[in-house]
């Protein structure tokens, strides 16, 4: 069974149709890339599986379970992960405590227990720093965990933002146009940690992507997108070649 089940996804805004009859899966531990041109529907997809975006039509399933019965706050503790396009951190928070509210569908204290500060408590805390400092040095980031986000660089941003989405605990990871603004050597090194960040956490992920040299070398499975529609999808080298994929994206980008 796949760990997300997308089939024929409608969603519509007045008359226009930002997807159309939408389908595919991704199966679980996957590497999985969602690309197109402007307009092609992937931030569409990514809302609709996120739960900020409600489809007219069709069905969404995260481990046998139909998510769009949910709102959108519930899919975290689901086990749905994501970062977004546009960066949303807390700029006057340090590294660390940017990366900890991540963690806070793990969290199950109540008010009182957090005002008086229970040994409970306390123990709480200690393990979810230690876990936010872990993945911090996963990424690299452990050395600025005190340091306020703002004014930090903005490949280091979406290092951060990663990092919060991990923290988590997702088995499916979302990934909105990681290596956007980043230069050369720093989608090289996002490469490798993505990967590194699967096989460590054992996680599914699903990217929207525009760099294609980086989504060409670490996916397994390529969705194309045009129009709203899926017009190609399959291993890297068969939809690299295919013409109306050529058509649409990747003759347009070379």
């Amino acid at each position: 069974m796949s760990l997300l089940d997308v089939q024929d996804l409608t969603l519509r805004f007045g008359g226009v149709r930002a997807l159309d009859g939408v389908s595919f899966a991704v199966e679980e531990g996957a590497l999985v890339a969602l690309v197109g041109p402007n307009g092609a529907g992937k931030s569409s997809v990514f809302n609709c599986v996120s739960g900020l975006y409600r489809p007219n039509d069709g069905s969404i399933e995260f481990a046998g379970e139909n998510i769009l019965t949910l709102p959108s706050h519930a899919l975290a503790s689901r086990g749905i992960g994501r970062t977004f396009q546009n960066l949303a951190l807390f700029p006057r928070l340090t590294v660390l405590e940017n990366v900890l509210l991540g963690g806070h569908t793990a969290h199950r204290s109540n008010v009182l227990a957090c005002a008086l500060r229970w040994p409970g408590e306390r123990r709480r805390e200690r393990e979810a720093r230690g876990r936010a400092l872990e993945v911090l040095t996963e990424l690299r980031l452990a050395h600025l965990a005190d340091q306020p986000a703002a004014g930090l660089p903005f490949g280091t941003l979406k290092r951060i933002e990663i990092a919060r989405a991990v923290m988590s605990g997702p088995r499916l990871l979302l990934l909105d146009e990681p290596a956007a603004g980043l230069t050369h050597g720093e989608v090289e090194e996002l490469g490798t940690t993505i990967r590194s960040l699967r096989e460590t956490h054992g996680l599914t992920v699903l990217l929207v992507e525009h760099h294609m040299g980086l989504v060409m070398t670490i996916s397994e499975k390529v969705i194309v997108l045009n129009l709203g529609q899926v017009i190609a999808q399959g291993p890297p080298g068969e939809v690299s070649t295919d013409p109306a994929v050529v058509a649409a994206y990747l003759g347009a980008a070379a």
